[in-house]
């Protein structure tokens, strides 16, 4: 008896459920015959970390206030956007920055309509877009957050011949292959990195690094983040290919990619000090956090070159790097790659940052396999931190003796800057 109970009330939810979300469609195509008949279309779309960019444009001049707005029948979510004026057209675009943009994790719960909003004297009129990108629906899930996540499904669809993009937001918990931060613990195995030796000993940058990035993990997993680490043993990994370092974190769907590094340099050091480097076009908040919570322990890098800010670099391809690069491929008969100039050096941010960071590994030449994600527009936001040199003695002593306020430092910079405690 209790097992038909069960089915029944099974079937009951279920038949509510159905009819819930049917009407909830319904009510959004039914707003579509209220929109203009001229559409806007997006050009580029992409999401990096926890914000959306989109930009696109109209083939008219509308000089009206316009926003960006998520609809349904009981309210509009204003997302606002930078519109101009572009020859015979309107253009828009929500921010310069890649990791900024319309922050996906403030979205209400609900289902939506993304479109553009004009007030023209106070009569709202509401434009559809149409995505003429080559890339279509994207699958996103928010930072866990008092024990919950919300899951927002960006899709893209017609009805009665007019396009249309729809926003579908629900809670629902991550899937088991799903985190919220990957740490990249770097080297491991064959590849020991960088060393010092102190006191007659000598330490390898593969186990400093493992051993912070451990500590790292459980103090993320107090905080109720979820976390994988892309080793979590003295494990070679390489960069690309299955189970590629630099694969892990979009595998894992992960928001923030963190890298943790030891730097060194020839000769003798008379100074240490943290270097965070960073992706190309970004706000600098979180690195710049990163940088002061890491300089408490070890100071600022007094390194010049490419610095942003202190301890905060960019490093980047110049125009002989790539010349030197397509060089060296042409000697060992392999294909040049497509490098951007002023895309980052360091392969787990350029990498991990997919097409916002100029990835390039796409499988071309076998020797160096392929990053699966390199053509992706939904990624990780990717960090490297040099946490300190360990050829200076100074440094070195710390990372031996002090290696929990590394993680520490690096745990409270990330509950800084996702405001969770």
């Amino acid at each position: 008896m209790k097992k038909i109970f069960l089915i029944l009330f099974i079937l009951i939810v279920s038949i509510l459920a159905y009819f819930y979300f049917f009407y909830r469609n319904e009510s959004l195509i039914s707003l579509l015959e209220t929109t203009e008949e001229e559409e806007f279309y997006i050009d580029n779309y992409s999401i990096f970390g926890q914000h959306l960019n989109i930009s696109g444009c109209i083939d008219e001049v509308i000089d009206n206030d316009l926003s960006l707005v998520l609809k349904n029948e009981e309210e509009d979510i204003v997302l606002g956007g930078n519109f101009y004026k572009n020859e015979n057209r309107t253009c828009f675009k929500i921010s310069d920055k890649i990791n900024d943009g319309i922050f996906l994790d403030d979205l209400k719960i609900g289902s939506y309509l993304l479109l553009v909003r004009e007030n023209d004297n106070e009569n709202l009129k509401y434009y559809t877009l149409q995505n003429k990108t080559k890339y279509e629906n994207l699958e996103y899930y928010t930072v866990t957050r008092n024990d919950k996540n919300n899951k927002i499904n960006i899709i893209f669809d017609i009805s009665k011949e007019k396009n249309y993009v729809e926003f579908k937001i629900e809670e629902e918990k991550l899937k088991d292959d799903v985190y919220d931060i990957v740490i990249d613990p770097g080297h491991g195995g064959k590849d020991v990195g960088s060393s010092g030796t102190l006191d007659g000993t000598t330490y390898y940058e593969s186990d400093l690094t493992l051993d912070i990035a451990l500590s790292l993990k459980e103090k993320l997993e107090r905080l109720g983040l979820k976390v994988k680490l892309t080793r979590e043993d003295d494990t070679y990994l390489e960069p690309y290919g299955d189970g590629g370092r630099a694969l892990l974190p979009n595998y894992y769907k992960s928001k923030y990619s963190i890298s943790l590094h030891l730097n060194s340099a020839y000769g003798n050091m008379n100074y240490g000090g943290v270097e965070v480097y960073t992706p190309n076009d970004i706000n600098y908040d979180f690195s710049i956090i990163l940088a002061n919570n890491v300089a408490e322990i070890v100071g600022y890098s007094k390194k010049g070159t490419d610095k942003i800010s202190n301890g905060v670099y960019y490093t980047y391809f110049t125009k002989q790097d790539i010349e030197n690069s397509n060089s060296e491929m042409l000697e060992k008969n392999m294909k040049p790659y497509d490098i951007k100039e002023n895309s980052p050096y360091m392969y787990m941010i350029r990498e991990v940052g997919g097409i916002n960071t100029g990835a390039y590994i796409d499988g071309r030449n076998d020797y160096y396999g392929l990053n699966n994600y390199y053509n992706s527009n939904i990624t990780a936001e990717p960090y490297l931190i040099e946490m300190a040199y360990i050829n200076y003695n100074k440094d070195l002593n710390k990372l031996i003796k002090d290696k929990e306020d590394f993680a520490e430092a690096i745990c409270d910079s990330i509950s800084e800057y996702l405001n969770i405690s």
